[in-house]
């Protein structure tokens, strides 16, 4: 497995600097590719400012759209698979000195943590157009804002201690008990009451995905269940786990996973 550096990242490198400790580089990618797995020796910080993209470890599938942060725990195996277009991202590291501050602040890099505010995603997009395009004393306000954007983080840390709402909950517990049921947002909805984009806007903000991506990735995993413990042919796999036929089902795998179906059976 390889083993990333200190400034170093899959993709494009685009432009990159230091500034008193923090250092920030913006890595382009293109879309429908994916990286090895990999681990970082460096915790850090990643912007997306263009595009989406899966990060993948042995527990999560994570989908961090444009406009979300990502934080990055340091020698966490993973794998990183963009989806149809390409993407951009603003990665930033911090010096052993900065890191002390930040877990001063009560900011963690345990886990992989998706932040999805908008005022941190406001202050991230002004770092990144100061980064691309900086004026005078451009070094001391992007400090700033860096300085900022720290503080916006511990306080929504130490403020927010999100207890799931029994409602989400429940649309989770349901699409864990029935995935392979043709759930639609419409009718999931309807057994709350609430409005479709509501209630998918809320499960997302407890859960980091949206319903229909939820769903997508537990029917996959059932298939990688199946496929490492049973023989079955492919069209009833996809049948049992909700997909539409093996056609279907072969698409989302590649899309999801980053592998072909049949490839990752032959590892199994």
């Amino acid at each position: 497995m390889e083993t990333l550096k200190s400034g170093e990242y899959y993709g494009i490198t685009k432009k990159a600097i230091n500034i008193g400790g923090i250092s920030l580089y913006e890595q382009q990618y293109a879309p429908l590719s994916s990286s090895p797995l990999h681990y970082h020796q460096r915790e850090h910080f990643c912007f997306a400012l263009k595009g989406a993209f899966h990060e993948i470890d042995q527990k999560d599938d994570l989908l961090i759209d444009e406009g979300q942060l990502l934080i990055y725990p340091k020698n966490r195996e993973h794998k990183t698979v963009i989806r149809e277009n390409a993407r951009s991202g603003l990665f930033v590291e911090f010096d052993t000195l900065w890191l002390e501050k930040l877990k001063d602040a009560k900011i963690t890099f345990g886990n992989f943590s998706v932040i999805n505010n908008q005022h941190i995603s406001h202050l991230f997009f002004r770092i990144a157009n100061e980064f691309r395009k900086p004026g005078n004393a451009s070094n001391l306000l992007l400090e700033g804002l860096i300085l900022e954007s720290v503080v916006e983080l511990s306080r929504r840390d130490l403020g927010e201690k999100k207890l799931v709402p029994y409602q989400v909950k429940k649309i989770r517990s349901l699409l864990q008990e029935s995935y392979a049921e043709k759930w639609t947002l419409d009718n999931l909805a309807t057994q709350l009451n609430f409005h479709p984009v509501y209630l998918n806007k809320l499960f997302k903000q407890y859960f980091g995905k949206t319903i229909h991506l939820y769903l997508e990735d537990l029917r996959i995993e059932r298939v990688c269940d199946k496929l490492k413990t049973t023989n079955e042919p492919i069209t009833n796999i996809a049948f049992e786990c909700g997909f539409n036929d093996a056609s279907h089902l072969c698409k989302v795998f590649a899309k999801r996973k980053g592998v072909r179906l049949m490839e990752y059976k032959m590892m199994a």
